[in-house]
């Protein structure tokens, strides 16, 4: 697709015009749908009482309205709606009654309260997409502000540890070149993980995109993101808990044990613990996993904007660890794949967080 018609693309759908192939069968499903419950209603109907068909037709205007893009298709279902009323549903069948007495008001009442239902329910989806796009939009600038603070600090502890170690390489000590090098190591490896959660986002970010979900089993994704997580971190002890049976859930893998390392991590580097709980189960229709610690907590004031990209723990390295960007993009995951994620502190202290995954669903979300 070239820039010009991406920008011809965007144009239609801004003023509502435009629609896909897809959109047009469901239009004319919904149509056929319409007709032929009314055709079948009739042949039960011993008193030529038609009062239900404009009621259905004004329904199928409402739902081709609800679920296509733009209102151009509500409006020709409202059009072919109420000719159709008029034409196979209103005596003499099969025929054009516009000289019927008080039939032409009519007409021109139906027709207008369904072209008002096809525009005003279009124009609410639009005014939602809106709402989505602005709050995806203030999500973005929060993740990018706090991106920027989080590459920034880690950069320059290693422009500065390398720039002691060339002009005062020959004063320093061995155990002060290790450290320095612990470091900058240190630093070049937190700065590894802030690309892969960019990446992450990036994946599902663009317009164009789509989180391709397929039956996955849970239980192998954990235990890769456990041991990842275990490599960075050898010394902490982290404790599976799985169900007897396979659990598989419609995901994409890759994000979904970002989510899971991102967890664990914080609760290494914020929750100060050596022991994390990992625990599946099934909830209903859905997949339930808890990432659990013993540590110190979360901060209570950092709890109503825990997951928007800007909250700081007072107990980072330094104050450059960041708890907020890992957090955002597990909610941006998770929220991409139908989920709900949660935090809380357990009453026995330490902190808890639940993922809930929709064990059902098509394959491409759109």
């Amino acid at each position: 697709m070239t820039a010009k018609d991406a920008r011809r693309r965007k144009l239609l759908r801004t003023i509502g015009l435009h629609f896909s192939g897809m959109d047009m069968l469901k239009a004319l499903g919904m149509y056929l749908m319409s007709v032929m419950g009314c055709l079948l209603l009739r042949s039960f109907d011993m008193h030529n009482d038609t009062s239900y068909v404009a009621m259905i037709f004004l329904l199928d205007v409402f739902l081709t309205a609800f679920w296509t893009d733009g209102y151009l298709l509500g409006i020709i279902a409202a059009v072919v709606g109420v000719f159709s009323v008029d034409y196979i549903f209103t005596y003499p069948f099969w025929h054009i009654s516009f000289t019927l007495t008080g039939f032409p008001l009519t007409f021109l009442v139906m027709m207008t309260i369904s072209i008002l239902t096809a525009t005003v329910t279009s124009r609410a989806k639009q005014m939602e997409q809106i709402r989505r796009d602005a709050e995806r939009e203030k999500m973005y600038a929060d993740l990018l502000r706090a991106v920027s603070h989080d590459i920034r600090t880690p950069l320059t502890g290693i422009v500065g540890a390398t720039n002691v170690l060339l002009e005062q390489d020959g004063t320093l000590t061995q155990e002060q070149r290790e450290q320095l090098l612990r470091s900058t190591n240190e630093d070049a490896q937190w700065l590894i993980r802030i690309v892969e959660n960019l990446l992450s986002i990036t994946r599902i970010s663009s317009e164009e995109a789509r989180v391709k979900k397929l039956p996955e089993p849970a239980e192998e994704v954990i235990e890769s993101a456990v041991a990842k997580t275990h490599k960075h971190y050898p010394e902490v002890d982290i404790r599976v808990h799985l169900p007897d049976e396979l659990m598989m859930v419609p995901m994409d893998p890759l994000l979904i044990e970002q989510v899971l390392v991102n967890l664990m991590e914080n609760a290494v580097i914020h929750g100060e613990t050596n022991h994390i709980d990992v625990s599946l189960r099934e909830e209903g229709s859905c997949a339930v996993i808890t990432v659990s610690d013993d540590g110190r907590g979360i901060p209570q004031h950092l709890l109503p904007k825990l997951f928007e990209g800007s909250a700081r723990s007072d107990r980072s390295q330094d104050g450059k660890r960041s708890m907020g960007i890992g957090l955002s993009v597990c909610r941006t995951i998770v929220l991409a794949h139908g989920g709900v994620i949660r935090g809380d502190n357990k009453p026995e202290g330490g902190a808890v967080f639940t993922v809930t995954l929709p064990m059902k669903g098509e394959s491409d979300e759109d």
